[in-house]
Order: C-alpha cells, then sequence, then structure tokens
C-alpha cells in the first residue's frame, strides 16, 4: 500500500512541476542599454620614426677632452657639516646629546630649579659650551639668580 502511494505522489508532483514550467508567465525582455561614449574610431596608423642620427653620434675628441678637464678641475664634492651640537647635555644623560635648542632652554630651566652645587657646576661649563646666544643668556641668568 505504501509503494502505491509513493508512486501516486511522485506523479503528481511531475504534473505540477510540468505545469508550473508550461504555464509560467515569460521572462521580461533585457533592457536595452544606451551608450554615451564617442563611436569606436580605430588608432591612427603608425608613423614610420627613425631616430635622429646626431642624437647617437659620438662626441668628438675636443668635446671629451672639455669635459675631462672640466671634471679634474671641479671642486670636491664636500659632505655637509652635522650641526653643532653643544656637549654639557651628554653630561646630564646621553639621550640629551643631541638635543635642540628649545630642549636646552628646559633643561638650563630645570637645573636652575634643583640649585645645587652639582647643576650650577653644569650650568658653568653648558655657558662655556653653549653655541647658541639665546640659551647661553638664559644659562647666565639661571647662574645669576
Amino acid at each position: 500500500m505504501l509503494t502505491v502511494q509513493i508512486s501516486t505522489l511522485l506523479a503528481l508532483l511531475g504534473t505540477v512541476l510540468m505545469a508550473v514550467v508550461i504555464f509560467a508567465p515569460a521572462p521580461a525582455p533585457a533592457k536595452v542599454t544606451t551608450s554615451f561614449a564617442p563611436p569606436f574610431a580605430p588608432p591612427p596608423p603608425l608613423e614610420r620614426w627613425a631616430p635622429d642620427a646626431d642624437a647617437f653620434a659620438a662626441p668628438s675628441v675636443e668635446a671629451y677632452a672639455d669635459w675631462t678637464a672640466a671634471l679634474r678641475n671641479a671642486a670636491p664634492a664636500t659632505e655637509p657639516e652635522p650641526p653643532a651640537y653643544p656637549a654639557w647635555p651628554a653630561r646630564l644623560h646621553a639621550s640629551a646629546a643631541c638635543c635642540d635648542a628649545q630642549s636646552r632652554l628646559e633643561l638650563v630651566a630645570a637645573l636652575s630649579a634643583i640649585r645645587t652645587a652639582w647643576s650650577n657646576e653644569v650650568l658653568r661649563r653648558a655657558l662655556e659650551d653653549e653655541p647658541d646666544r639665546i640659551v647661553r643668556d638664559a644659562i647666565g641668568a639661571a647662574l645669576a639668580s
């Protein structure tokens, strides 16, 4: 009895699927797209190109002699000198060796706030070593106070 029901159900399912396929609405036609690009034009024909004969000609002996003489007489290239940093910040800490003027001004303010014999000695040495006039003036004012 079960086998009769399964075969009947399968036949009924096949009939329903065929009806859906046959009577389903037709798909909508694809929309036509319009391009606003200019029409395609083939590239222009290639022109025959030949390099200029003078462009690859060997330089004359006189031009080569002038060039080598200019190289011999040229001043040797010098490397730019590194900026001069005073040595006194390195006495406080190795990482302060290459600090800028603003950082050295802050170091002077901190050393003048401490007011110990050690900080006064560092400030005296800094006054001799400091290349920046503004920092030197701040060191002088810190030692005077």
